[in-house]
């Protein structure tokens, strides 16, 4: 990938919303800014992170996908720049 920023693990995708966002449960020990790039762990870019819901403890990521169809199977790793 170009940019040579590194990538690091954000969580895994869980599901699509009724309103299309991407729902992914995070796994980093910081919840991302908003904003943040995410990408497929093939690389490709999957969206933008458009809000941090749910517990303190137990976050959750609601990213606006780039493309209206997102090709990601259950529990997929996502990551973040």
């Amino acid at each position: 990938m170009a940019g040579g920023a590194s990538l690091k693990r954000l969580g895994y995708f869980l599901h699509i919303s009724p309103s299309g966002r991407i729902i992914v449960k995070l796994s980093l020990p910081s919840p991302p800014k908003l904003g943040s790039k995410v990408f497929s762990s093939r690389g490709e870019l999957i969206g933008v992170v458009v809000d941090i819901i749910g517990p303190v403890k137990a976050p959750y990521a609601v990213v606006k996908p780039i493309k209206q169809e997102v090709s990601l199977t259950k529990y997929e790793e996502l990551f973040v720049r």
